[in-house]
């Protein structure tokens, strides 16, 4: 019998933990998300709108500098800052290989203070 009781503990325990993670993803507005867009060199893209294939020689430019990177969703409009995920950083550097290009990402979707991102977890080239 106490081997029934244990496996309905463990059971228990990681139904609560997996219950934790969820909310906590939630609460700190957290969800995975897989984004199809183009990706933008914030930098002229907020200053001047800049975009698109006629974007794409000064976007390479300035995302290899460094700047910030962005992807505008083609679904909605909306655009996510990209954010590098320290232990999938290679995943950030693809991304920023493909400026004005169109492409898909997947990852975690973040919102504070009214910027909104995307924690790139994962990047597929769109043909």
């Amino acid at each position: 019998m106490g081997t029934v009781k244990t496996k309905k503990s463990k059971l228990w325990g990681s139904l609560l933990t997996g219950g934790l993670v969820i909310f906590s993803m939630t609460a700190f507005g957290q969800t995975s998300k897989t984004v199809k867009g183009e990706i933008l060199d914030m930098s002229c893209y907020m200053t001047h709108d800049a975009q698109g294939k006629g974007h794409k020689t000064c976007a390479q430019g300035c995302l290899d500098k460094g700047l910030p990177a962005g992807i505008l969703s083609k679904d909605d409009g909306q655009v996510y800052l990209l954010v590098e995920d320290h232990k999938l950083s290679d995943a950030y550097k693809e991304a920023v290989k493909h400026a004005a290009e169109n492409v898909e990402i997947t990852g975690k979707v973040v919102k504070k203070n009214g910027v909104q991102s995307l924690i790139v977890e994962k990047v597929k080239v769109s043909g």
